[in-house]
């Protein structure tokens, strides 16, 4: 799943990032440092959320709050549309490690993050079997959302460029709220209230999938940005 290309993408670049062309809350990282990924690590921790609220010299958008407009989950169970979709808490991410292998243009980032997702839903299907359908306000919080991502990247005129990447992601819980389910019956939207959120696993799986695509697009194309606006011997220094 290509939903956390933008952390990678993002951490490295930011945690090695220098010059005229970055705000001066970054600091720079040296490849001959013997502790160069406890450096990546603390710029990412101190620049990290900075990051996340956006770079206007740099045309970089804000990552928290995160608008992502319409979400579609379409499977053969359940119809479901997110609007005016906006995600936060991406600010608040915790790094746990990252290393980083410029010789072998190679990184590796792991990260925790608690996220909330706010929109106008509209849906029809079954969850775990049981009927649901309902128009109205959603949000899903997430628990401690813990990803892991390995990418490669290269130097294309001088800049960098990601290549390729895997990634893992688990989460501690997922909290859901749907207000006006079952055209507002109290008890029919009760019982599924409470079964979704005891049986939360399969759920998100069905959910979690866009919408995560969706994230992760809107933090790649700006992650793009800076990789775009700054050289790679500027983004790691000898």
């Amino acid at each position: 799943m290509r939903v956390y290309l933008c952390f990678a993408a993002i951490a490295a670049a930011i945690s090695c990032a220098t010059g005229g062309a970055l705000p001066s809350f970054i600091k720079a990282c040296s490849a001959s440092d013997p502790n160069l990924n406890q450096c990546i690590e603390n710029v990412i921790t101190s620049a990290g959320p900075k990051f996340a609220r956006g770079i206007p010299e740099l045309g970089i958008k804000p990552l928290d709050p995160v608008e992502l407009g319409r979400v579609v989950v379409d499977n053969p169970a359940l119809k479901l549309t997110f609007d005016d979709t906006v995600v936060t808490g991406l600010a608040g991410f915790r790094i746990n490690t990252f290393k980083l292998f410029p010789e072998k243009g190679k990184a590796v980032v792991d990260f925790t993050a608690n996220v909330t997702l706010k929109a106008h839903y509209v849906m029809d299907g079954q969850v775990l079997i049981l009927p649901i359908k309902g128009d109205g306000q959603a949000k899903i919080k997430i628990t401690n959302l813990n990803i892991n991502v390995k990418y490669d990247y290269k130097t294309v005129d001088g800049f960098w460029t990601v290549t390729g990447h895997k990634d893992e992601y688990k989460m501690d819980r997922a909290q859901f709220k749907f207000t006006n389910l079952f055209n507002g019956n109290k008890e029919l939207a009760e019982t599924i209230d409470a079964v979704i959120n005891e049986h939360w696993e399969p759920v998100i799986r069905d959910i979690a999938p866009v919408a995560f695509k969706t994230i992760i697009n809107a933090c790649v194309n700006e992650a793009k940005k800076l990789y775009a606006a700054v050289p790679a011997n500027q983004l790691l220094l000898p």
